[in-house]
Protein backbone atom coordinates (compact mmCIF):
# COMPACT_ATOMS: atom_id res chain seq x y z
CA UNK A 1 0.00 0.00 0.00
CA UNK A 2 1.40 3.38 -0.97
CA UNK A 3 1.02 6.71 0.80
CA UNK A 4 -1.05 7.89 -2.18
CA UNK A 5 -3.87 5.39 -1.62
CA UNK A 6 -7.31 6.98 -1.52
CA UNK A 7 -10.22 5.86 0.64
CA UNK A 8 -13.94 6.51 0.19
CA UNK A 9 -16.42 7.17 2.96
CA UNK A 10 -19.80 5.65 2.09
CA UNK A 11 -23.03 6.54 3.90
CA UNK A 12 -25.83 3.97 3.76
CA UNK A 13 -29.56 4.50 4.16
CA UNK A 14 -31.20 3.37 7.39
CA UNK A 15 -34.62 3.44 8.99
CA UNK A 16 -33.58 5.70 11.87
CA UNK A 17 -32.16 8.96 10.56
CA UNK A 18 -34.18 11.65 8.86
CA UNK A 19 -33.19 13.40 5.65
CA UNK A 20 -32.39 16.58 7.58
CA UNK A 21 -30.14 14.77 10.09
CA UNK A 22 -28.12 13.10 7.33
CA UNK A 23 -27.81 16.40 5.45
CA UNK A 24 -26.70 18.20 8.62
CA UNK A 25 -24.05 15.59 9.42
CA UNK A 26 -22.67 15.64 5.88
CA UNK A 27 -22.22 19.38 6.29
CA UNK A 28 -20.86 19.23 9.84
CA UNK A 29 -18.60 16.17 9.65
CA UNK A 30 -17.59 16.09 5.97
CA UNK A 31 -17.51 19.84 5.40
CA UNK A 32 -19.89 19.84 2.44
CA UNK A 33 -21.80 22.95 1.45
CA UNK A 34 -25.59 22.89 1.69
CA UNK A 35 -26.20 21.99 -1.98
CA UNK A 36 -23.68 19.13 -1.99
CA UNK A 37 -24.98 17.76 1.31
CA UNK A 38 -28.55 17.89 -0.03
CA UNK A 39 -27.57 16.08 -3.26
CA UNK A 40 -25.65 13.37 -1.36
CA UNK A 41 -28.52 12.89 1.08
CA UNK A 42 -30.89 12.46 -1.86
CA UNK A 43 -28.55 9.76 -3.25
CA UNK A 44 -28.57 7.97 0.10
CA UNK A 45 -32.37 8.13 0.17
CA UNK A 46 -32.91 7.16 -3.48
CA UNK A 47 -30.07 4.67 -4.05
CA UNK A 48 -29.44 3.35 -0.55
CA UNK A 49 -25.93 4.75 -0.40
CA UNK A 50 -23.67 7.62 -1.45
CA UNK A 51 -19.96 8.30 -1.43
CA UNK A 52 -19.58 11.16 1.04
CA UNK A 53 -15.98 11.82 0.03
CA UNK A 54 -12.56 10.47 -0.90
CA UNK A 55 -9.65 10.98 1.47
CA UNK A 56 -6.38 9.55 2.75
CA UNK A 57 -6.89 6.57 5.04
CA UNK A 58 -6.54 8.39 8.37
CA UNK A 59 -9.03 11.07 7.38
CA UNK A 60 -11.52 8.54 5.96
CA UNK A 61 -11.32 6.49 9.13
CA UNK A 62 -11.80 9.53 11.37
CA UNK A 63 -14.76 10.84 9.37
CA UNK A 64 -16.39 7.41 9.31
CA UNK A 65 -15.96 7.05 13.05
CA UNK A 66 -17.54 10.46 13.68
CA UNK A 67 -20.49 9.67 11.40
CA UNK A 68 -21.05 6.33 13.13
CA UNK A 69 -20.85 7.95 16.56
CA UNK A 70 -23.58 10.34 15.43
CA UNK A 71 -25.71 7.34 14.48
CA UNK A 72 -25.26 7.02 10.71
CA UNK A 73 -24.52 3.76 8.94
CA UNK A 74 -21.16 4.60 7.34
CA UNK A 75 -18.15 2.61 6.16
CA UNK A 76 -14.88 3.36 4.44
CA UNK A 77 -12.92 1.41 1.88
CA UNK A 78 -10.02 1.75 -0.49
CA UNK A 79 -10.66 3.20 -3.93
CA UNK A 80 -9.67 0.64 -6.54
Amino acid sequence: MSDGDRWQVVVHNDDHNTFSVVRHLLKKVCGHDADTARALTAQVHDNGRAVAGTYDRATAEAITLRLVRFGLHAKFGRVR
